[in-house]
């Protein structure tokens, strides 16, 4: 896939890291989109900044920006959900709604060729131009987009080597859960609805197609990997009318007034009863059924390295993209092992010198209530952080269906062009001990702070929050709960950063180190456990979880780990002691926008 088609594929990949390796009870939590009712009617208008000191822009800085609102415009267009959750008012985009693909997308190797081809021609246009002669944040926009397209081309030749089917948050499961999160307020909104639901049969056979490719090219899944994989299409396809998807839109629809006759409902539940029991649970059916007949052809479960030369070269492709940073895998696990190890270190410190700490370890760092924590939450960042706008939030819970699979908390974006509406997803039941650290990472300074700051800000283009990388959204959210771990005295920040160094040791850095190690180095799992040894964490079922996972889901928990690595090692370069330097660090960073972490490297000198 291409750097910037199909948006919700960016910000929602990772939407149900529903953690396995849990250490003393840890799961973590990504955000998502939504997208509130229209507001906003006026025309578009680029949002980089002008040259200081000025009125003018530069005709590189025109150009540039008339580049990113090209892309932007194609990227929302190219599928339905993507469209309606970041779109408010087509006409503040320029978009005429026959120009929208109001399904899924087209996912085929001829379409992955044509993303390459444009970010060719992308190239091309950006080669032309001088960032020399642009305002300072055009200049670091254009160096992360050209970073950025040219590690998405290091992919051009391993389209089969990529997997959409992973075990926990494969396309198979996210699928049928993104269709909750399209919100319904007006009768358009239902037919959209039905249009993208009726489509998910088809996109789900382009999965299929793509599987049998694989497969003929020896390139398949792994056995647990497969095992898992129809255990859920298996669980779908017989839910049948019991299926959360058909209860979903009955709920819309006796909730919320959209000006329906009782005949235009009947028909509307009608429709979507038949497109969930004729269409897509079949679909499961069948999804399992050629699943299971690609078995023989299932692959070894060996690493990258062990497999093929062309295995290796596209894991260290795709650990780059992941991680927002063009290192060397060895590179990486030098940082990640030193960060595990930093970590460890401030634990003992912690332990050595508050045994209180320790005792309180596992009781709750929050009130229970998401509202009142993210109150506390704002009072602890009110003089570290930029002020921003006041924020409404609406809470909404999961699906039951979807609650065991899904992560205590999630964030679910705004539209481009009206931000005032947030919308945060709550798993009622998920542990919520550390739920204070939950909203922090989703909330405040986290997900939702974070993306309100870059819509307030009319320096930072559209098109540029749409293409954060995810290393850079998701070390954010990590180092967000460091933060409040630090200063949370309420319920002692002793116990709070046990938890959160504890959490983020366990579950994202030593994950992503030993996923290097085995598909670069050819770790076993006796290895595994040497290395494992020193932090008290050579369980052997933590040992076999992280070992699948590194085979299974080799890429899964880079954005977390080397994104927290980075902006941590940013933060301790410039080293802010004092509220009122961390305010203007926090500033200076936010205001650069979102970026490949080697453009924010050479800004703020990290070496």
């Amino acid at each position: 896939m291409n750097c910037y088609k199909r948006l919700i594929s960016i910000f929602l990949a990772a939407l149900l890291i529903f953690c396995a390796l849990t250490v003393q009870g840890c799961k973590k939590k990504p955000g998502g989109e939504t997208t509130p009712e229209p507001t906003v009617t006026e025309a578009p208008t680029s949002a980089a900044t002008e040259v200081p000191g000025t009125n003018e822009k530069s005709a590189d800085d025109e150009a540039f920006e008339a580049i990113l609102d090209d892309v932007l415009v194609s990227s929302l267009v190219s599928d339905g959900l993507s469209y309606h959750m970041f779109v408010a008012d087509p006409a503040y985009f320029g978009i005429d709604e026959h120009d929208v693909n109001r399904g899924w997308g087209e996912y085929s190797y001829e379409a992955e060729l044509k993303g390459y081809d444009e970010n060719d021609k992308l190239l091309e246009e950006l080669a032309a131009l001088s960032p020399d002669n642009m305002c300072e944040t055009n200049r670091l926009a254009y160096k992360s987009l050209v970073e950025t397209l040219n590690l998405s081309n290091e992919l051009r030749d391993f389209y089969y080597y990529n997997e959409p089917l992973t075990p926990l948050n494969g396309e198979h499961t996210m699928t049928p859960l993104l269709m909750t999160m399209y919100e319904i307020n007006t009768k358009e909104d239902v037919e959209n609805y039905l249009l993208l639901l009726e489509d998910t049969p088809r996109y789900l056979g382009d999965l299929l197609a793509f599987e049998r490719e694989k497969a003929a090219r020896g390139l398949f899944m792994t056995t647990s990997a497969l095992d898992q994989v129809i255990e859920s299409c298996d669980k779908y396809a017989a839910d049948g009318e019991d299926f959360f998807l058909i209860g979903y839109l009955q709920d819309v629809l006796d909730e919320k007034e959209l000006g329906l006759t009782a005949e235009e409902k009947a028909a509307y539940l009608e429709r979507n009863h038949d497109c969930i029991i004729n269409g897509i649970l079949p679909a499961y059916s069948e999804m399992a059924e050629t699943l299971n007949s690609l078995r023989f052809s299932c692959r070894k479960l060996e690493g990258a390295a062990a497999r093929s030369e062309e295995e290796l070269q596209y894991y260290k492709a795709k650990i780059k993209i992941e991680s927002a940073l063009n290192e060397t895998p060895e590179k990486m696990a030098s940082m990640l092992d030193r960060m595990a190890s930093k970590l460890l270190q401030r634990m003992m410190r912690i332990i050595s010198s508050d045994w209180e700490a320790l005792n309180e370890f596992g009781s709750n760092i929050t009130s229970l209530d998401p509202a009142k924590d993210i109150e506390y939450l704002k009072t602890l960042i009110a003089d570290m952080y930029p002020e921003i706008p006041e924020q409404e939030i609406t809470y909404i819970n999961v699906p039951d269906a979807l609650a065991d699979d899904f992560s205590p908390a999630a964030y679910l974006l705004s539209a481009f062009d009206d931000p005032s509406r947030n919308v945060v997803m709550l798993n009622p039941s998920a542990d919520k001990h550390t739920l204070l650290l939950t909203m922090a990472h989703e909330c405040f300074p986290g997900h939702l702070y974070q993306s309100q700051y870059f819509r307030h800000d009319p320096d930072i283009h559209f098109c540029m929050q749409a293409l954060a990388p995810a290393g850079y959204s998701e070390g954010w959210a990590v180092f967000s709960e460091q933060m409040i771990a630090e200063n949370c005295d309420k319920y002692g920040t002793g116990v709070a950063q046990l938890e959160h160094y504890n959490s983020s040791i366990a579950n994202i850095i030593i994950p992503a180190y030993i996923s290097i190690r085995v598909n670069c180095d050819g770790w076993s799992k006796a290895d595994i456990e040497d290395y494992l040894t020193e932090f008290g964490l050579n369980d052997d079922d933590y040992i076999n979880i992280i070992y699948e996972y590194s085979i299974n889901m080799p890429h899964y928990f880079f954005n977390y780990a080397m994104g927290y690595t980075s902006v941590l090692r940013i933060y301790e370069t410039v080293s802010p002691s004092t509220n009122a330097e961390k305010l203007a660090f926090f500033k200076k960073y936010l205001d650069c926008g979102p970026l490949m972490f080697d453009v924010l490297n050479e800004k703020f000198g990290v070496k």
